[in-house]
């Protein structure tokens, strides 16, 4: 099966989840020297390095990466 990568241009405004059963959050999400930067809207509960963070643009799922 052949991989899809596409990268959009940064900055963007996105939302994101950070676990599974949470609200879509809004967030914008930066590169800094090979890694992304999310910064949320609003304050978000307990997270936690190791974990995925998901992002969203509207419905389509944009990709994700691991919390460090």
């Amino acid at each position: 099966m052949d991989k899809l990568f596409y990268k959009p241009p940064l900055p963007k405004s996105l939302t994101a989840k950070i676990r599974y059963g949470a609200k879509f959050s809004a967030c914008t999400v930066t590169e800094e020297e090979n890694f992304l930067r999310v910064e949320f809207v609003e304050p978000q509960r307990a997270i936690t390095a190791g974990q995925s963070v998901v992002f969203y643009d509207g419905a389509e799922v944009l990709g994700g990466a691991i919390i460090d």
